[in-house]
C-alpha cells in the first residue's frame, strides 16, 4: 500500500510540469488580439525589429510616398469587430498607425 502511495506522488510531480509546459505552448501559439490603446502603447515609436519580433510577419508590406507599411489583419478589436491594423515606418521606427474595418462576415 505505501509503495502505491508513493508511486502515485512520483508521477504526479514529474507529470504536472509537462501538462504546464503543453499548456503554454498554446497559448504562445494563439493570435493575442489587440485594443486600439493597448495596440498603440506597445508598438507607437518602437523599431520594426520589435513589431516583427511581437507580431511576427505582417498580412501585407506595400509602400507609400517612400515609407514603408505594414498591415496584419485581425490584430485589433473597436467596436466589437476584429480591425486590420496598419502601421507605417520612418527611419525605420512606427511613427504612424490606422484600422480598417475587417472584411470578415460581410458577404
Amino acid at each position: 500500500m505505501p509503495a502505491k502511495i508513493i508511486i502515485f506522488f512520483i508521477v504526479t510531480l514529474f507529470l504536472s510540469p509537462v501538462w504546464a509546459n503543453e499548456e503554454a505552448g498554446k497559448v504562445q501559439n494563439e493570435k493575442h488580439i489587440y485594443t486600439v490603446i493597448e495596440f498603440e502603447s506597445a508598438f507607437m515609436n518602437r523599431k520594426k525589429e520589435k513589431v516583427l519580433q511581437t507580431l511576427g510577419e505582417p498580412d501585407k508590406r506595400w509602400e507609400h510616398r517612400g515609407k514603408e507599411i505594414w498591415t496584419f489583419n485581425n490584430i485589433i478589436r473597436e467596436q466589437d469587430k476584429l480591425w486590420h491594423q496598419s502601421i507605417m515606418f520612418d527611419f525605420g521606427r512606427v511613427n504612424m498607425m490606422w484600422g480598417d474595418p475587417s472584411d470578415e462576415g460581410k458577404q
